[in-house]
């Protein structure tokens, strides 16, 4: 039963945390860009129970079955729902096409193209793959990828 309400009060904790960055914000103004990222992912995993992470590392408990491109990792969160856990993260990529490379980074994982949910618009593409455990959806742009991974 607890879990219900831990799940229900995230969306709650992440707005207030977000809350207090806004409130501080103007004060972090003469800090270094270390300092700043030091004080967000603080105030952020103390509100979330420390499933964030706002760059550098992919969040807990991120399956090891799916690959990452190379990249700097903006942004990372991982979070259960009725006993289900899912996982977002951002990465920015120097890669000329960091989409298609994720997507064959997937695939030679044995991961299977879903072409059903797979989309182009401009710059930005999305595409959804899945294996026996997970179904990740990638949506890219030249500048990088999030990841969306779901339970199949």
């Amino acid at each position: 039963m607890s879990t219900g309400s831990t799940t229900m009060t995230r969306p709650f904790r992440m707005a207030l945390a977000l809350a207090a960055l806004l409130a501080v914000g103007p004060a972090l103004a003469g800090c270094s860009d270390a300092q700043v990222q030091d004080a967000v992912n603080g105030a952020v995993q103390g509100a979330t129970d420390g499933d964030v992470s706002l760059g550098g590392a992919l969040p807990d408990g991120w399956p090891a079955e799916i690959p990452v491109i190379e990249g700097e990792i903006k942004f990372g969160a991982g979070n259960t729902t009725n006993g289900d856990q899912g996982w977002v993260v951002t990465i920015a990529s120097s890669a000329a096409d960091p989409l298609a490379d994720a997507k064959q980074m997937l695939v030679d994982a044995g991961f299977e193209a879903d072409t059903s949910t797979s989309a182009n618009v401009g710059d930005v593409g999305v595409e959804s793959l899945k294996n026996a455990s997970f179904r990740v959806t990638l949506a890219g742009t030249p500048d990088g990828v999030l990841y969306t991974v779901a339970p199949a």
